[in-house]
């Protein structure tokens, strides 16, 4: 009956930390099935991959097989915006459009009041023009009046992609040519034919005023991606003289680009280390989710505690609340970070989980010696 009471009177905060342990174990369940299948996908790479030089003769010998490719990357036909006398021989071309709008802003008045409580009344509305990436729709402003913003960009924001990029021979396939994310600002000098088109510090006006622009104006800046020349390092799957994705015999997808010249240990590493930082912050997550969980449920968990002696031995002196919920959601997160790894790699799955239960083994003692004395 006490443990019903206790319950009772904490069905939310328990129900809430139910579901963040559901949330947190999920999170850290994938996320270790997906850092054991990339580190063993990498690991295959790395004794399977074949080193191809750029300068040597296309070779059907590599047909099918996962390559490792660097050198400079060439390009066809030049990507242009010719409203803009914009030229660039490079992978992309992205031109980015911002326009001048109306954005609202509210400050609450009454502070100590929730948000479903306030009325309109009680709030101030502010409105300043600012350039926008996207449209903001003005019909759900308050004060709509001499607030309009268009409903629709007069030009739209787009990427342009190079229809064939090579490494030596080989060709690029769609999805590596999509991999080319670090985008660098064109600064052009050349003033568009357009008079209407003013130019001012490498971004490109369409407006009256640069200086004074108007509700519905235009900006324009462009970017590129992977210039002509630049050197980069591909491993990826040759397919009829193009690199694609390799399909491990783990299922898993092998594409990797990086920026100059590396072999293929040096590339390995780059992307383990990238793969550690990724799986780390899915770990830091999924622990705090269950420490959360665990602080919901503190008051239950205490009272088991209390009502069990074995329990009582077992779990870290209650009085300590937050060192407590941080040592359970610790060790839970430890175990189930060493059941993924515990078969692909004993010794740290098997050192993961006796660091999670050794708290509690430590612990445990003093049940024991209780039990001697009675």
């Amino acid at each position: 009956m006490i443990f019903l009471e206790c319950l009772r009177a904490n069905w939310l905060t328990t129900i809430i930390g139910f579901l963040l342990l559901i949330a947190g174990t999920t999170i850290l369940v994938w996320n270790e099935g997906r850092a054991v299948n990339k580190i063993l996908a990498l690991d295959e790479a790395l004794n399977d991959a074949i080193t191809v030089r750029a300068d040597e003769q296309y070779e059907r010998f590599y047909e099918e097989k996962l390559i490792h490719l660097n050198g400079p990357i060439t390009t066809g036909e030049p990507l242009t915006e010719s409203d803009y006398n914009i030229m660039v021989q490079a992978v992309k071309l992205k031109r980015r459009v911002q326009m001048y709008q109306w954005v609202e802003e509210t400050v609450d008045r009454n502070f100590g009041e929730t948000v479903s409580t306030i009325d309109a009344d009680e709030r101030t509305y502010y409105y300043s023009r600012e350039w926008r990436d996207q449209l903001i729709d003005s019909r759900s402003f308050y004060i709509r009046n001499a607030h309009e913003n268009p409903k629709s960009f007069p030009i739209e924001s787009k990427v342009q992609i190079a229809g064939k990029v090579h490494i030596g021979q080989y060709l690029l396939g769609a999805e590596l040519k999509n991999r080319f994310q670090k985008f660098v600002e064109v600064t052009a000098d050349t003033r568009p034919d357009d008079p209407q088109i003013k130019l001012h510090s490498g971004i490109y006006y369409h407006c009256n005023d640069i200086w004074n622009p108007e509700v519905g104006d235009v900006r324009i800046q462009f970017y590129y991606a992977g210039l002509e020349g630049s050197s980069y390092t591909v491993i990826g799957k040759l397919e009829n003289g193009k690199i694609v994705p390799y399909e491990t015999t783990f299922g898993r997808k092998i594409l990797l680009i990086f920026n100059g010249e590396l072999d293929l240990d040096e590339a390995i590493k780059i992307e383990h280390k990238t793969q550690r930082n990724i799986t780390w912050g899915f770990r830091f997550f999924g622990w705090a989710l269950l420490f959360f969980s665990a602080t919901c449920s503190a008051a239950i968990m205490r009272h088991l505690v209390n009502e069990n002696r074995f329990l009582l031995a077992l779990v870290p002196d209650p009085t300590f609340p937050v060192s407590t919920n941080i040592c359970v959601s610790f060790s839970l997160a430890l175990v189930i970070t060493s059941i993924a790894w515990i078969f692909h790699r004993p010794w740290l799955g098997g050192g993961l989980l006796f660091a999670a239960v050794s708290p509690f083994l430590y612990c445990a003692r003093s049940f024991l010696h209780y039990q001697r004395l009675d």
